[in-house]
């Protein structure tokens, strides 16, 4: 039957025939499906949109956050700390792709993985006490306001991570005899 006599018959009969109505519902249904199982998804995963811009959640990311004459202030201030920080990220970048290379490497070395971790482990190390003196100074440099809102602040930003390593934080529940 061609286009023509079905939209012929169609209008003769002036009804919609009803396995054109149960294809359009079928469609709908189907729709609602897919639309619901990627909905379901973007939530039980909770990856923020890439246009989402966050800030993160550190003092460095507070500071950030308050008006512009305060922060150029607490950017001046902190200025020497945060070129400190600056060459250690490459690096530190640098050193989990060695230990990524020497993981996914065609033969395992054990030794090599482990020196290519330490040294990846000892630039982290060495990086922290470079970010925990820039943290110190805009920590002083802060007023006792801004000191308080920074928590509130904070877990307001912090995005809810789950941890494979942590233990489930629901009770165990009592097993029955």
């Amino acid at each position: 039957m061609s286009d023509m006599a079905l939209g012929a018959s169609i209008a003769d009969s002036g009804r919609t025939p009803r396995w054109l109505l149960a294809l359009l519902v079928a469609s709908l249904a189907l729709n609602l499906l897919v639309v619901g199982l990627f909905a379901g998804l973007m939530w039980r995963t909770r990856i923020p949109p890439p246009w989402a811009h966050t800030v993160t959640p550190n003092l460095l990311g507070y500071a950030s956050t308050l008006p512009a004459e305060r922060r150029q202030e607490l950017w001046d201030l902190s200025a020497k700390e945060r070129q400190r920080v600056r060459p250690f990220r490459r690096e530190v970048r640098a050193a989990r792709q060695e230990t990524a290379r020497t993981l996914s490497a065609e033969v395992f070395d054990p030794q090599q993985f482990l020196a290519a971790y330490a040294r990846q482990e000892t630039l982290q190390n060495e990086a922290r006490k470079v970010v925990k003196d820039l943290y110190i100074k805009i920590a002083e440099a802060l007023t006792p306001e801004e000191r308080r809102g920074y928590q509130h602040w904070r877990a307001e930003r912090k995005r809810a991570r789950h941890n494979y390593l942590d233990e489930d934080a629901q009770p165990e529940s009592p097993s029955k005899p």
